[in-house]
């Protein structure tokens, strides 16, 4: 019923403008017509707006991103392909404020504490990269205490905040199941598939 209105409202609207587009002069009549448009035209676009939130239920919101902390565990290649499948991707963590927000969120237990993965990689040894651009990771939040990324037994090419360690990053084998955070630009419903996940799925396991 509320978007039938909506309908009508800007059907009026678009009479009115036709009308007034037909007259040769604008005088008080015009102008008042013009001022009812522009105000039928804001009312609208609020309640619009009130109607689009810009996260959906059970993200969370920082920024211009929105956030989606799993409760399930799973490989780092399920993982990401999950995050495709809601709309997103393994989160991209490109300052500190972001890092503190996501590591704030985990301890205030709005989510499960436990490791999270993150979407940063070295499938090539050494070259840390995002899987959802492949741009370079430059921010960084490792466990110095541990001299991490140490890449135990040539095999830990996946990043995933350490619980235990105060969620610092770790790079940890890929196999191994953890929950997830996807991340996802504000109103955003579908990214590409990375050439990178395609890449790493055909490789290590």
């Amino acid at each position: 019923m509320q978007n039938k209105r909506m309908i009508t409202t800007l059907l009026v609207i678009f009479c009115c403008i036709l009308v007034v587009k037909s007259e040769t002069c604008i005088g008080s009549h015009e102008k008042s017509i013009f001022s009812g448009i522009k105000s039928s035209i804001k009312t609208l676009e609020e309640k619009l707006e009130g109607k689009s939130p810009r996260c959906r239920p059970g993200w969370k919101e920082y920024k211009d991103s929105c956030y989606f902390f799993s409760k399930d565990k799973k490989p780092w290649q399920e993982a990401e392909v999950d995050c495709r499948n809601l709309g997103g991707y393994l989160t991209q963590v490109t300052d500190s404020g972001e890092n503190s927000w996501i590591v704030t969120m985990i301890k205030s237990k709005k989510v499960t504490q436990q490791h999270y993965w993150m979407g940063a990689t070295d499938f090539k040894e050494g070259d840390w990269r995002w899987v959802n651009d492949l741009s370079k990771v430059t921010y960084t939040d490792w466990n110095t205490a541990t001299h991490e990324p140490t890449n135990a037994g040539g095999i830990e090419d996946c990043a995933h905040f350490w619980h235990g360690q105060n969620y610092k990053w770790n790079d940890q084998p890929c196999k191994d199941a953890f929950a997830y955070i996807c991340e996802s630009p504000q109103g955003s419903n579908c990214l590409p598939y990375s050439r990178l996940l395609k890449s790493s799925l055909r490789g290590k396991k």
